[in-house]
């Protein structure tokens, strides 16, 4: 079986996952993976975070965002932009707006558009999170979108960053199978498991 039919069939079944899980589980898995991720020493030591906002089907992010932002971190959501994806900083969680897909987005500022010139300053990957959806992620780092790409061109061209894979439980399968193009995660977190 070809890569993209499996990935296509892993697709399917892993959406189906998704829908399965209860409302508190989500809601009670959220919290989790929340404190887990900003009781951190990578939450605690970065400055940007670069987060995703979460549908209802995801792990939430919203109250995530609203404490970054607390915290005084540099908060950059992603706004889709034909056929890429950049991410632009987010000053209240009320800047959002119906985007592309019915996903909440930024009004897409040029002036607030997270700067590629930071790629090269950053002292270390440690400073910049890059908080990643996905429809599954495996033991071995590897993630499955929803088949546009947008997220593996974007962190392709992104090297100084933290990759962390946000996901329920439910969403760890026993293998994704990964191409070139697909970019690994620097960890996977869940509200049971930290994999790296």
């Amino acid at each position: 079986m070809e890569t993209a039919e499996q990935k296509q069939n892993l697709r399917e079944e892993a959406a189906a996952i998704l829908r399965q899980i209860p409302e508190k589980d989500r809601s009670a898995q959220s919290r989790t993976l929340m404190k887990m991720l900003t009781d951190s020493d990578l939450y605690v030591n970065s400055r940007s975070i670069l987060v995703y906002v979460s549908t209802p089907e995801e792990p939430d992010t919203r109250e995530l965002i609203k404490k970054a932002l607390r915290d005084q971190k540099k908060v950059y959501v992603p706004k889709i932009l034909g056929e890429r994806m950049e991410f632009f900083r987010l000053q209240e969680l009320s800047e959002l707006k119906s985007g592309a897909m019915g996903i909440q987005e930024p009004e897409g500022n040029p002036a607030a558009v997270f700067p590629y010139s930071l790629h090269d300053s950053l002292e270390s990957a440690q400073q910049c999170l890059v908080i990643v959806p996905g429809l599954a992620f495996d033991h071995s780092l590897g993630r499955l979108g929803r088949g546009k790409g947008y997220y593996d061109r974007f962190l392709s061209g992104f090297h100084k960053c933290m990759k962390i894979g946000y996901a329920f439980t439910g969403q760890i399968l026993p293998e994704i199978p990964c191409t070139e193009q697909d970019v690994k995660m620097d960890l996977i977190l869940t509200a049971e498991e930290v994999i790296h």
